[in-house]
């Protein structure tokens, strides 16, 4: 069965991307509110994970039916953050030392991605095609360095603990969740400054909250 945009499938479809994207945004601002640890910063971050994936999953079908690549790559990159923030917890909580097939294949995954990212975006670039061409080679470079780093510390010993990787993951993932909210809903807003607004506030309160927990 074909699904078109503006089709009973698609606004099936589309209607539970929003729903799960809300529940995302609800759900991440819980994790964050909440004090490290405790019972309900895990519900929450929980709900968030599973929330993110499906919003992942519905992203994945809609970019396709509409060739919307650059949304693709973006969903990819959201949902490699929410891998990584999850995976630090569950090697911890499973006391793994060695890398898994899920570890090579998300952080794999990601690099390639990223690297391409930023290759289409240099490309339109220099082309004048794409004046979202800059978020594509940004958020693709963010996310092949993050691949990057937690594939050598899969082998390595990393100064950084686990605590402060998986806040900066999750801080990442949160503001991409709230960069597509802004981007859908403040399109009188210039496109880069909905689309790298929420990273330059972001970033910096991300750096504060790890220092705070190393402390």
């Amino acid at each position: 069965m074909v699904v078109e945009p503006g089709g009973l499938l698609w606004n099936v479809l589309l209607g539970g991307h929003i729903l799960v994207g809300v529940i995302a945004l609800v759900a991440g601002a819980g994790a964050i509110l909440t004090a490290k640890g405790q019972r309900r910063h895990n519900q929450a971050g929980r709900y968030y994970v599973y929330s993110m994936a499906a919003v992942v999953v519905t992203a994945v079908p809609l970019a396709a039916i509409t060739a919307n690549w650059f949304l693709l790559a973006i969903a990819v990159f959201s949902g490699y953050l929410v891998f990584g923030g999850y995976q630090l917890v569950r090697r911890q909580r499973a006391r793994l030392t060695a890398p898994t097939v899920v570890d090579y294949g998300g952080h794999g995954t990601m690099l390639s991605v990223g690297g391409a990212m930023i290759a289409a975006g240099g490309w339109q670039t220099l082309n004048g095609t794409g004046e979202l061409a800059p978020v594509l080679v940004v958020f693709g470079a963010i996310g092949a360095m993050l691949a990057v780093r937690e594939g050598y510390s899969l082998h390595r010993d990393q100064r950084t603990p686990w605590m402060q990787r998986h806040i900066a993951f999750m801080g990442g993932a949160y503001i991409a969740t709230v960069t597509a909210t802004i981007t859908v809903n403040l399109t009188m807003a210039p496109p880069l400054v909905r689309w790298l607004g929420p990273t330059a506030v972001g970033v910096p309160l991300i750096w504060l909250a790890i220092r705070k927990y190393t402390q």
